[in-house]
């Protein structure tokens, strides 16, 4: 019997070879088969059941009968132990999500059309579009590419700005430091020597500095420390300021936290740019910043949009009061790839020397910056060495 965007003989197919032959379980889960696949109530509880007698007893029909209850029904049962056993179940298994993701669509299709006719606002219509088409994207894939090691060909992590401040390409990294530090003027050095060193497209979001106070800046780097026409950089160096709304990319709700509708609205903008340096971290964050699993869950947002699209975002974030050391939940420093500390040069008596320069400290390196940074820690100048060329307040 097939119905609209299901076929239950397949279903029956996939279930009955379980049953006749519980090893075929393993397969059928590593092609990405869950309980949500199936179209018939009975089939999916059936499916849960099968998996988790599976891992924990034995698949025979008098346990299945057991363990569901109520909820067995001898009829259904009977179809699917008649139904023919079946050798190709990759087969199988792609046509049952391909049928799962055709209802998705069809139940998203439906919600839209019940936004269209209560006149909600269009914002929320195009975030719920968005969320539905990333989250069928995710499911259609596999969980994970398994490969013998001879297929895989050996290679260095790639890295930019490799000659002044390494940071790995197509992944998320972290910048922290107290405040009045620096941190700033570090990246927007580093977002230049990208450009001119490695001709890249750098979007910068310096949330908390005018724009005014950016362009100045940058002179003053062009100027004094990089010896470059500031012509160079201007096309290729976009930069958004404290005058542009903050954007939470995480809201909260009552049972947990959602990903915002400017989320994709902002990964659609930022298309063109091959790094993202975004200032500070916890401006945009909108959660729980001690909350491990909304931590992760914000990073895992840009490390997707990263690995996907080929980006190389940087964090700035503050570090703890009167430290360098990063603020909040230890999963944003967790579910990085590279954490650099910035941190003021002191003598013994911790008064600050060499006022133009800062510490460099590699506190996370996962893919190797140390061999082009040359040591895990480091002096850089930040500041043109005349402290008078300096009319304003570095931070």
């Amino acid at each position: 019997m097939n119905t609209v965007n299901a076929n239950l003989d397949y279903e029956r197919a996939i279930l009955s070879g379980i049953v006749f032959d519980a090893t075929s379980m393993v397969q059928i889960q590593e092609l990405g088969v869950s309980a949500s696949d199936f179209y018939l109530p009975f089939h999916s509880r059936l499916f849960e059941t099968l998996s988790y007698l599976y891992e924990h007893s034995a698949i025979e029909e008098n346990i299945i009968k057991q363990h569901m209850g109520k909820s067995f029904d001898e009829v259904a049962m009977l179809d699917v132990l008649a139904a023919l056993p079946i050798t190709q179940v990759k087969v199988y298994a792609e046509k049952l999500k391909e049928f799962s993701q055709l209802r998705d669509f069809k139940r998203m299709a439906q919600q839209i059309l019940q936004k269209v006719d209560n006149e909600e606002d269009i914002a929320s219509t195009i975030h719920l579009v968005h969320k539905e088409l990333e989250r069928a994207e995710e499911g259609s894939r596999e969980l994970f590419n398994i490969v013998t090691l001879d297929q895989v060909k050996a290679e260095e992590a790639e890295f930019i700005c490799k000659s002044w401040l390494p940071f790995p390409k197509n992944t998320v990294s972290l910048v922290t430091a107290g405040g009045g530090v620096g941190k700033s003027f570090l990246l927007l050095q580093a977002a230049m020597r990208m450009i001119r060193d490695e001709k890249l497209k750098v979007f910068m979001w310096l949330s908390e500095d005018a724009l005014s106070l950016s362009k100045y800046r940058s002179e003053m780097i062009a100027q004094n420390i990089l010896e470059t026409q500031m012509d160079v950089f201007s096309k290729s160096l976009h930069i958004a300021g404290a005058d542009s709304e903050t954007i939470h990319f995480l809201e909260e709700s009552r049972a947990d936290v959602e990903v915002s509708s400017q989320f994709y609205k902002f990964k659609r903008m930022l298309r063109g740019y091959d790094i993202i340096i975004l200032d500070p971290l916890i401006a945009m964050f909108g959660a729980d910043e001690n909350n491990n699993a909304h931590a992760r869950k914000f990073i895992n947002l840009f490390t997707r949009w990263a690995t996907k699209e080929e980006k190389t975002i940087i964090f700035i974030h503050h570090g703890t009061k009167n430290s360098s050391q990063s603020r909040g939940a230890s999963a944003f420093v967790d579910a990085v790839r590279l954490v650099y500390k910035v941190e003021h040069i002191k003598n013994e008596q911790g008064e600050v020397q060499e006022d133009d320069k800062r510490w460099i400290i590699l506190d996370k390196d996962n893919n190797g910056a140390k061999k082009y940074l040359g040591s895990t820690k480091v002096k850089r100048q930040i500041f043109p060495k005349k402290k008078s060329a300096i009319e304003i307040e570095y931070e």
